[in-house]
């Protein structure tokens, strides 16, 4: 049976769907290793409690003071963002800092499905240089197509307890509409035109555990936008070519800026 999973990590566990299945955290399937800050926008959010915070999802840095991710990913718990960061066994010259405020969106209930996006509101601003950079958020509702490309720390493998890359993972991949990503899932599958997919359907790429509020881009002479949040997909990750599932950033760019005035 497929397990839908979040793509997001615990300090122990995946977490895991009864009916749906979540992503868990991880490599990118049948990616790369990035070339060292490829992505300056992208960020490790570290959760837990004191000594024992740990990589546990990825966010998009879109102002100084301003990361967005994926609802999933904001808990209980307190969060400090890493910034300018490749390897993860070398946090040396990166900029951590904590999150002063959450804000998730109203209709997100939990679990998979549609609304999963939040803001995390830094203590105090980031400091742009090569290594810490903003993306661009989407016209609200603009359509999307063409490739994308995918950044995290995710799942290095498809196994119980697999290890967390240290080194930035990211993969070239297709935008798929919403016709086609909905037919290429179970009928059962929670998608909303409120979100966007990706696969190249015959190469097993994917989004893992650990990509979870991580940033799907497009760049271009005018710079990147962040169109799509990792979100949520099927488990063993890549297995069957299903396409992995992300929040539609241009459904939400009204909320996002709205939120950050």
């Amino acid at each position: 049976m497929k397990l839908l999973l979040l793509l997001t990590i615990t300090l122990f566990a995946s977490v895991y769907g009864a009916s749906v299945a979540t992503f868990s955290q991880g490599r990118i399937i049948n990616g790369r290793d990035a070339q060292p800050h490829e992505a300056p926008y992208i960020v490790s959010l570290k959760s837990g409690f004191w000594i024992l915070k740990s990589h546990t999802c990825g966010g998009t840095i879109i102002s100084p003071e301003w990361i967005l991710t994926a609802a999933h990913c904001v808990g209980g718990s307190s969060i400090d963002v890493v910034a300018g960061l490749h390897d993860r066994s070398r946090e040396s010259g990166t900029q951590v800092i904590s999150v002063a405020k959450k804000i998730s969106h109203p209709k997100y209930s939990g679990g998979v499905g549609p609304y999963d996006i939040a803001l995390l509101k830094l203590s105090k601003p980031l400091k742009l240089d090569d290594k810490v950079q903003v993306a661009k958020i989407p016209e609200q509702d603009g359509l999307r197509e063409g490739d994308a490309d995918l950044y995290g720390w995710g799942k290095t493998s498809n196994g119980i307890f697999p290890s967390l890359p240290n080194i930035l993972q990211t993969v070239h991949t297709h935008l798929i509409n919403y016709d086609e990503c909905k037919a290429a899932l179970p009928s059962d599958a929670p998608i909303t035109d409120l979100n966007i997919c990706s696969g190249s359907l015959d190469k097993n790429i994917s989004a893992c555990n650990g990509d979870s509020g991580g940033p799907l881009v497009q760049k271009s002479e005018d710079g990147t936008e962040v169109v799509g949040i990792v979100s949520w997909g099927y488990m063993p990750c890549g297995d069957e070519n299903f396409p992995s599932v992300y929040t539609k950033v241009s459904s939400y760019s009204d909320w996002i800026r709205e939120n950050m005035k």
